[in-house]
């Protein structure tokens, strides 16, 4: 069934041996890679069956993985301290970084030849060969989440005390966005206007970057720990503790609207994923449950499944067709959607 149906159909579900802590789709949708507590990094092949192949490992754990919007490289990080550069069609890998501190988040930008790589405070920015082309020291706080600009050169990176964001191309530039309390995610809209942070003192904090300006939702109860744009841009879903809000941005936009509010999870929400085409955006909490819920139509669940343990992570392939949905039992369930 297709998600414009309201549904979600498991496709199989693998056992990996321990939980997986991060997940990123090739740009055609077919393969997977997925990185474990315990290091293991796997590749997971999607054709007529459902494959996992161990490629590698981190010692001690694995922590993130990212791989190219469109090409054959991807990279994983872990607590051995190293950052590995992979090559799909060899399988193998070289190390770009290596130290004492673990480098706990990756990303690629949007044209795939340049990697973000956050370690502490630092940014490095590395090319697609491995080359270090940029390196930004002493963030204010430990580097809490980082999103590139689409079709851009400019990442944004998240922490204590704001946002700033490094231009790469064509000549290095630092722009910061100061504001009070810590930022705990970043997340661009469709067209890179706004640039969206949930916030530890249970707010959303909005930069309205093409225009200067910036707005506040305030209201949770807990911390923001989620926030996820629609794929079409009109809507912003968050996720504070089991509540899970929504803010329309068409129009005027949200400044004064009241939020749309989505109430089915019993316990902490744990993970979010916006389907990339379209408004459908996927749910996971501590409750195990899944759910499907169609943003702007309707304010109960489309789809619902329950999961055999608590979910570790969910990860829409780039076209949208596919789902990768991980859990603390060491279990990946791939829908398709």
């Amino acid at each position: 069934m297709s998600a414009a149906a309201g549904q979600l159909r498991l496709r199989r579900r693998l056992e990996l041996g321990d939980y997986p802590v991060d997940a990123a789709w090739a740009g055609d949708g077919n393969s997977l890679i997925v990185a474990t507590g315990a290091g293991a990094i796997t590749l997971i092949s999607i054709e007529q069956e459902i494959a996992a192949r161990p490629i590698g490992a981190h010692a001690g754990g694995a922590l993130a993985v990212a791989w190219q919007k469109a090409g054959n490289l991807f990279a994983s990080s872990g607590q051995d301290g190293a950052v590995l550069l992979w090559d799909r069609r060899t399988l193998e890998s070289r190390a770009i970084h290596a130290g004492n501190t673990w480098s706990e988040h990756l990303a690629f930008a949007d044209n795939g030849r340049l990697l973000a790589v956050s370690t502490g405070r630092t940014l490095r920015v590395f090319d697609a060969g491995g080359a270090l082309r940029a390196l930004f020291e002493s963030h204010p706080g430990v580097i809490a989440a980082l999103a590139w600009r689409p079709k851009s050169l400019e990442v944004a990176v998240a922490g204590n005390g704001g946002m700033r964001i490094h231009r790469i191309e064509p000549q290095l530039e630092t722009r910061d966005y100061p504001v009070r309390g810590a930022c705990l995610t970043a997340s661009w809209n469709a067209d890179g206007r706004i640039l969206a942070a949930g916030m530890q003192d249970g707010r959303v904090q909005l930069w309205h970057v093409a225009s200067g300006t910036q707005s506040q939702m305030q209201g949770y109860e807990a911390k923001v720990s989620a926030t996820e744009w629609s794929g079409n841009g009109r809507y912003l879903a968050t996720a504070a503790g089991s509540s899970l809000v929504v803010w329309d941005f068409s129009g005027k936009g949200p400044e004064g609207s009241r939020p749309i509010q989505l109430r089915s999870h019993s316990e902490r929400i744990s993970a979010l994923a916006c389907r990339p085409v379209g408004t459908w955006l996927v749910s996971a909490a501590h409750d195990r449950r899944l759910l499907l819920w169609r943003m702007g139509a309707s304010d109960t669940p489309q789809d619902a499944h329950l999961l055999r343990d608590e979910c570790t992570l969910l990860r829409y392939a780039r076209n949208g067709e596919r789902l990768a949905v991980g859990d603390a039992s060491g279990g990946l369930s791939i829908f398709e959607s």
